[in-house]
């Protein structure tokens, strides 16, 4: 696909702030503990970290959100957390979003994820987590919550971090529900839950993802084309996109057309983290204010370039993204002129 240099992107960056999106998930946590490391511990191999700062932030499922808000767009927000002091803090760290439908739980352990970084260096990583299913009054309840809303809503991400809230019956009356409704539904997936995902209208997993979802090692373009029609012929999704990290991303058609290869656009790549949530973010805010599937991978390239230059998880806004997209247009105008 030859770099658009049609002004229709902006356009549709410029109408970010109509889009009305309910994010679906597993939302928890992300603690970061910052330090130095200048010895080695007496009592036992392992470095002593000299612990500077502490940060906060919403993580998994949250993390979407944030992405999905700071892009302009309305968001809402449903999952599970626990009855307890974490699920607090995840409540206010999601700021201002409608959080009416996080479910609060007395037997459930608000997700939390720690990792300690020394000289940008991740050290180690703790998880306190529940996993595992939820029982049917806690699905009741969610979906009950997403039907009051349907009318109010113009995409659904469902991040699904593998820690139970996305199960077998309640994805499926979930996505049946939607489609009903004719409501785009991007889904972020992970790979033990490929035998249970169908009909979604666009599947964002990235290599190792799409490998282990279609049991076929990617080593080249030629089994990155066998995984991806393979994994379109296992969930049926109308569109599948691979992010590829530095090789950029590929989107497939359900309808035989060739696929749809964008390189990556950063010059310097700092940190990927969390740069998956920026590009299924992205793509459902575009689709929802009517861009094209090929416009709104091209604009969530374009975010996911953005997202990679900084350091640690990064949410775009939508000012530098339609800079980014502008300077893009006045490239080519000129190239063409």
């Amino acid at each position: 696909m030859p770099i658009p240099f049609s002004k229709n992107l902006i356009d549709i960056v410029k109408k970010f702030n109509q889009a009305r999106i309910l994010v679906i998930g597993d939302i928890m946590v992300d603690h970061f503990v910052y330090g130095t490391v200048n010895r080695i511990s007496p009592e036992a191999p392992v470095p002593v970290v000299n612990v500077k700062s502490e940060k906060l932030m919403p993580g998994g499922a949250a993390n979407v959100v944030g992405n999905v808000a700071k892009l302009g767009a309305k968001v809402y927000i449903a999952g599970v957390v626990g009855d307890d002091y974490n699920g607090d803090i995840l409540k206010k760290l999601i700021g201002n979003v409608d959080s009416s439908y996080i479910l609060t739980l007395k037997n459930f352990q608000t997700i939390i994820k720690t990792r300690v970084i020394a000289h940008n260096q991740q050290i180690v990583r703790f998880d306190r987590e529940d996993n595992g299913k939820f029982n049917a009054s806690v699905y009741r309840r969610l979906l009950e919550g997403i039907k009051n809303i349907t009318d109010e809503i113009d995409a659904v991400i469902i991040s699904d971090y593998g820690k139970g809230l996305i199960e077998k019956n309640f994805f499926s009356s979930l996505v049946n529900f939607l489609r009903e409704k004719n409501k785009f539904i991007a889904l972020d997936p992970k790979v033990e839950n490929f035998k249970f995902y169908k009909n979604v209208s666009v599947l964002t997993p990235n290599l190792n993802e799409t490998s282990g979802g279609s049991g076929i090692k990617i080593k080249d373009e030629k089994t990155l084309e066998k995984a991806g029609r393979a994994v379109m012929k296992k969930v049926k999704p109308d569109y599948l996109l691979i992010t590829r990290g530095e090789s950029g991303m590929s989107l497939y058609y359900n309808d035989g057309r060739s696929p749809l290869h964008l390189k990556a656009r950063a010059k310097e790549v700092y940190d990927v983290t969390g740069a998956g949530d920026t590009v299924i973010s992205t793509l459902a805010v575009a689709k929802s204010v009517g861009a094209c599937i090929s416009d709104a991978c091209y604009i969530a390239n374009a975010a996911a370039s953005i997202a990679v230059s900084q350091l640690g998880t990064y949410a775009v806004g939508v000012n530098e993204l339609e800079e980014l997209l502008l300077s893009d247009f006045r490239r080519n105008k000129e190239s063409f002129a």
